[in-house]
């Protein structure tokens, strides 16, 4: 069935080939599109963005048994998994490089086909981190360049940091989300070039900050909102140096049950102050979204750190970025990427591929091309160029079957169990993911139900981890770090949330006490929650500034509790 397209000037109304909605098609997309030379999307940017979040799982880890060496190794593919799947050791090895399972391809088939037939008997990784580049960091995915860490995912460039995600430049810091060239920060969301920043939100270039939100260039502040190049300071009222110092010690920041009651004050207090209606700054320039910073020219996106010329981008952490459409995470000098998930380190050209780095350039409909170039239709293939279905071609060869193929593609695409058409242009299939939507990222930003999901074509997984005993509540724990000795280190802690059982690694002691911090009461997956509840989800809504009327697009729903500002009235607020 052809989609129904309506033309509307100069941009285009089409109905999803998947949720059947609406959605605008402009032309500065099809600008873009005829510069890479591919046709308009069929699906629109939500379900185009869910499509890409289900081939990642950053956060789910199990136990498995590598399929070459046989060693106990951390994956993110659960041990009942009917794939191959070898350790970062074994898999980047140089004894094998992926053409041991190349196929000839069949113009009887659809391409896509062929390309599952790889997936399906290819080896993978266990993590999908950049192994050689890490030291020490045994426990982490999504992680490059980095020391010393443990649990960080979708970390770069990062030491001796624990629980922490989203993360660049981050040393000596814990339980984090969002953070950017800072160091000894705790419990701290969406911040840049701060240093010991505990339990705050959205601020940049501060110094012993806490319980903070927006404040900008700060130092010794307390439950402060919206300040700029403040001192001194609790719930904005400005003290002498002796006098805060005083109150400060007074609010006993190092106890356990204090820091809780101050949590709870501060929050109510953030909601008395107005919010700029999107978390971004003024270095940005001509640009919409959420978490949008450092870009010019960029639209739709979210988590965007120095992108230009590009809309439906997400979760890139590393910049710069340019020319790139529908493309989820992660940067460091990527260029013209479209339809694509977890490009970056000097990729150039990448379509509707996966996992495809460093280096990489001209790839499409590849998953795992390390360090590719000029392939096409290739899985879990090394350092290899001119190879189509992992096949070696020279280059004439390559390029002739190439178009052949994309022509094929658009005559005999494939079709999935629920109709949806994928010919030259889609990126993957549903089913083409190894992970359940549950236990995938579409999760972490688009829940749904198990019929919702299976209802839409995604796969969903009932299996739960096997939970230990712990032997000490929470709540016995030391109400400060300086009553808490090596001996914690041998107990298995129950959750004050979940009830599951958690460790203390001694690394994570060893910087509590630096920091001056209690144990946490709750699990690190209790706690990574929390702080993903804090951040706004992907989606813009239309709403008025509270102070001028001005229409604003925010990613606050109208029905939040928020105080919403435009950038006009929030620029004049800030002290």
């Amino acid at each position: 069935m052809q989609n129904k397209t309506t033309t509307r000037s100069n941009s285009s109304v089409q109905a999803c080939q998947n949720c059947k909605n609406d959605f605008v098609i402009e032309q500065e997309d099809f600008n873009f599109y005829e510069k890479i030379q591919v046709p308009p999307p069929t699906w629109c940017p939500e379900c185009r963005l869910i499509r890409r979040l289900i081939f990642q799982n950053t956060w789910n880890l199990y136990w498995r048994d590598c399929d070459k060496c046989k060693g106990k190794m951390i994956s993110r593919y659960f041990p009942e998994q009917k794939i191959k799947v070898y350790c970062p050791e074994c898999w980047w090895k140089d004894d094998w490089d992926g053409t041991e399972y190349a196929m000839d391809y069949d113009e009887s088939c659809p391409f896509l086909e062929q390309v599952k037939k790889l997936i399906d008997i290819t080896p993978y990784v266990s993590t999908n981190s950049l192994h050689s580049s890490n030291k020490n960091c045994d426990y982490v995915n999504s992680t490059a360049w980095s020391k010393d860490c443990y649990l960080t995912f979708w970390a770069d460039y990062c030491e001796n940091v624990y629980y922490s995600t989203l993360i660049n430049n981050l040393k000596h810091s814990m339980d984090c989300i969002r953070g950017y060239y800072s160091e000894l920060c705790y419990e701290s969301i969406g911040f840049s070039r701060c240093y010991r920043t505990f339990f705050s939100d959205e601020c940049d270039d501060c110094l012993d900050v806490w319980f903070s939100r927006n404040c900008y260039g700060c130092t010794n502040c307390v439950s402060c909102v919206n300040l700029s190049g403040a001192s001194y300071c609790i719930f904005n009222v400005k003290y002498s140096k002796e006098v805060y110092e005083k109150n400060v010690k007074d609010l006993d920041l190092k106890s356990w049950s204090k820091i809780q009651e101050l949590e709870k004050e501060a929050f109510k207090f953030w909601l008395t102050k107005p919010y700029r209606a999107y978390h971004g700054h003024s270095l940005n320039y001509n640009v919409t979204g959420d978490y949008v910073y450092n870009s010019k020219n960029s639209k739709e996106s979210y988590v965007l750190n120095g992108a230009e010329d590009c809309k439906y981008c997400q979760l890139i952490t590393v910049a710069p970025i340019k020319d790139c459409y529908d493309y989820l995470g992660w940067g460091d000098n990527a260029n013209r990427i479209y339809e694509s998930v977890s490009i970056g380190y000097n990729a150039d050209s990448i379509l509707f591929s996966n996992e495809c780095w460093p280096d990489a350039f001209d790839l499409q409909y590849c998953s795992w091309s390390i360090s590719g170039k000029n392939n096409f239709g290739c899985v879990n293939l090394k350092r290899k160029q001119y190879c189509i279905l992992n096949k070696q071609y020279t280059k004439e060869e390559f390029f002739k079957l190439r178009r052949k193929i994309i022509e094929d593609m658009k005559i005999n695409p494939y079709i999935d169990n629920l109709g949806r058409k994928f010919s030259y242009g889609e990126f993957f299939p549903l089913e083409f993911s190894e992970f359940s939507y549950n236990k995938s990222n579409a999760m972490r930003f688009f829940s749904k139900t198990k019929e919702e999901a299976l209802k839409e074509g995604y796969k969903w997984d009932d299996s739960e981890k096997l939970i230990g005993k712990y032997t000490i509540k929470a709540l016995e724990l030391p109400d400060n770090i300086e009553e808490t000795n090596d001996l914690i280190l041998k107990e298995s802690i129950e959750c004050v949330n979940c009830s599951r059982p958690y460790n203390i690694a001694k690394g994570e002691l060893s910087l509590l006490g630096k920091l001056g911090l209690p144990l946490p009461h709750e699990c690190p997956k209790c706690r990574e929650n929390k702080r993903f509840k804090k951040m706004t989800m992907p989606g813009l809504y239309n709403r008025k500034c509270d102070k001028c009327g001005l229409e604003v697009r925010t990613p606050y729903a109208p029905n939040r509790p928020e105080i919403i500002y435009c950038e006009k009235c929030y620029q004049q607020e800030v002290y």
